[in-house]
Formats: C-alpha cells, structure tokens, sequence
C-alpha cells in the first residue's frame, strides 16, 4: 500500500492507482480504516465496489492496466511488485517519445503534446490531415485522441464544481485554459467555466473549501478526533447549503 501511494505521488496524472477493499467492509468503514492508516490525502481512488477479479483468490494482489486498458501484469504483489514499479518507469520514459507505430512527420505535434500545448500540437495535426494517407490518418487519430483528454479534463473539472472540490475545480481549470490557450473552441469553453467562479454561491463554496482545506490537511497528518470532528460539524453549520458543507459533515460523522 504504501509503495503504491508512493508512486502515484511521485507520477502525478501519468498513473492512477486505484485501491479495493475486498473483504466486506463497507465505505464509512473502509474509509475510517485508510484514515486512520494515513492513506488518504493523495490522488489515489479508492472503493469497495471491485471493477474485475483478478482470480487470484488472495491479498494483496495487483492489477497493471495500460491507458487503452490493456492487462499488462498481474499477481500477488509479493511477486510482481518490482515489475509493476519498472514496467511503469518504462512506460513513462517511453510517453515521450513518438510511437513507434506513428509517422515521423507527426513527432513535432506529439513534442508540442507531451508538453502540455495542446493548442499548438492540434494546429500542427491539422495541418498534416490535409496530406492524407497514414500521416493524415494517423493525425485525425492524435487529434481525436487529444479532443477527447479535454473533454474529459473538463467534465472533470465540472464534476469537482459541482461536488465540494471548488479549489480544485479552479487550479484544474486554470491549467487547462494554459494548454488549450488561443484554440478557440476550447478557450471558449473554458472561459464559460471560468465565468462561474464569479458567481455568488461559487465565491462561498471557495471560501468554505479554504477553511474545510486546513481542517483537512491536520486531520490526515494527525489522525482523526473528537475535537476535530467537532470543527468539521461546526463548519457544516457555518456554510450550510454548500456541497463543501456536505463533505464537512461526512467527516464529522466519519470520526465520530
């Protein structure tokens, strides 16, 4: 468990490790548990709603999916967990340089890609569409490929306004609206999300996340308790009505 937090600290948004409780617990339980572990704080996921078995039948085993979802290993983490940590260093040295199975013409929009410029890599594969043949096919792939990221980054970012997570929403966003800078669509659209946070009930929800942020923050280094339940209710009541709120009261209950 900890080598797993480890390495999704360490390969950000390159990795998502997702963890599953296998053996009855329900959420709250299985939640207080991690908690009380010092596992929680990190951008880790967890459930007690497993995806697939790996038919193993024992714990702790492991599951290494690639980005198209590929099984890639699988087994008792006693055994494979050096491959898994090397298998993902390969792969990350590996994202940055084209595909194998891509055009050399494409290189410079998969550089411009790679680095987050996701304007000026979807300019450069438009360009190369009008060529035709596998460059212009291979381009409208990698172009479809990064129209659906955005979209993703920003139903996500959407997801975290709409769910108690305003701070996060906005540095998303405010990182999303850098790499897609002057591609009209997608400028437009993140201008419109951008919009939001002037409203009202936005700027509360922002400032109730900055108070719920610090109780946050002492609660998964020092462990839950009574005292700090307490704030946690006690900020569910100051800003009731808010999503923040709701999540406020959940960890108050959580450590109760």
């Amino acid at each position: 468990m900890p080598t797993a937090i480890k390495l999704q600290a360490e390969y950000g948004e390159d990795l998502q490790v997702l963890f599953i409780e296998s053996q009855g617990a329900k959420a709250d339980k299985a939640e207080r548990f991690a908690l009380d572990m010092g596992w929680l704080g990190g951008r880790a996921m967890w459930t007690t709603s497993p995806p697939f078995s790996t038919g193993l039948g024992g714990l702790p085993s492991s599951v290494l999916l690639s980005a198209e979802g590929e099984v890639l290993l699988v087994g008792m983490n006693s055994s494979i967990g050096g491959k898994i940590e090397d298998e993902i260093e390969a792969w990350a040295k590996a994202k940055k340089r084209l595909p194998k199975d891509m055009p050399s013409d494409l290189k410079k929009a998969w550089t411009y890609y790679q680095k987050g410029k996701l304007a000026k890599a979807l300019v450069e594969l438009d360009e190369l569409q009008a060529e035709g043949g596998e460059v212009g096919a291979s381009s409208v792939e990698l172009a479809n490929r990064i129209e659906a990221g955005v979209e993703s980054r920003l139903k996500s970012i959407s997801w975290m306004l709409n769910n108690g997570f305003p701070a996060d929403a906005k540095d998303s966003l405010d990182r999303l609206a850098a790499d897609v800078e002057d591609h009209e669509a997608f400028t437009g659209r993140c201008s419109e999300l951008q919009a939001r946070f002037g409203a009202e009930d936005i700027v509360l929800e922002l400032k109730a996340a900055k108070a719920f942020a610090k109780l946050e923050k002492k609660m998964l280094k020092d462990g839950a308790d009574e005292k700090l339940a307490k704030k946690f209710a006690k900020l569910a009541t100051e800003f009731a009505g808010t999503k923040v709120a709701a999540r406020a009261s959940h960890n108050a209950e959580l450590m109760n």
